[in-house]
Parts: structure tokens; C-alpha cells; sequence
């Protein structure tokens, strides 16, 4: 299932994501949030050399049925991990700290899957 959820997180076709893969990926400041989402809030951080946080906010009235996760690249290739399934009606919140691998420290993003999948944007780490 792991191998099955990296390639969507990493072969998602919305705009936001290839304009996500197409911008530059500057190095990630340790404590800055980067955010991305109206109904749904996908912010991810940098918490150290070798960990990320994300934080992941319904605003909408309605559940969301879906799956929410990490995604550590690196040399060695890539890490999936799926912190939750579903957030509640308005203000369900989600917040997880992913310590990356040796060979998967590169880049992190989060990730939701709905109907559509729908990413954080990517940072270094």
C-alpha cells in the first residue's frame, strides 16, 4: 500500500501540483510554514535536519473522507507515511511530526486524498 500511495503523491495531474514540482525548491527555513489549500489547509514545516511537520485544517461544514499523509524523498527514494483517515466538520485539525529516514531527507510534502489528491507545497529539508 505504501508503494501504491507514493506514486500518487508523486504522479498527481492538479495544477497546483505541477505548479508546485515546476517552481524552484529553495531551501526550507527551519519554522517557516508553507501552506497551500482554501477549504483544506495542507501546511508543512521544517522542524529540524531531519524532521517535518504538517498540519492539515478542514474549514469547510462537512467531513472529509480521505487520507492524509507524508511523503519523505531522498536519494535512496522515498518514504510514505499516512498520519490520519478523515477529518472532521469544520475545524478538524491534524497536525503530525515525521522524523525522515537516512536516503530520504531531500524533499517532504503532504499530501490529502479525496476524490482528488491534493498536495502541500514541496519543501527541502
Amino acid at each position: 500500500m505504501a508503494t501504491s500511495v507514493a506514486a500518487i503523491a508523486l504522479m498527481g495531474t492538479s495544477v497546483s501540483v505541477a505548479e508546485a514540482q515546476a517552481a524552484p525548491r529553495a531551501a526550507a527555513a527551519t519554522g517557516v510554514w508553507h501552506c497551500s489549500g482554501t477549504k483544506i489547509s495542507r501546511c508543512i514545516e521544517k522542524v529540524a535536519t531531519n524532521k517535518v511537520r504538517v498540519n492539515f485544517v478542514n474549514k469547510t461544514n462537512k467531513a472529509v473522507k480521505g487520507r492524509f499523509g507524508v511523503t519523505c524523498q531522498g536519494s535512496s527514494g522515498q518514504r510514505v507515511y499516512e498520519l490520519k483517515k478523515n477529518l472532521s466538520a469544520r475545524g478538524g485539525y491534524l497536525s503530525g511530526t515525521i522524523t525522515c529516514p537516512a536516503g530520504s531527507r531531500d524533499y517532504a510534502l503532504g499530501w490529502q486524498i479525496t476524490a482528488d489528491t491534493y498536495y502541500s507545497p514541496t519543501i527541502r529539508i
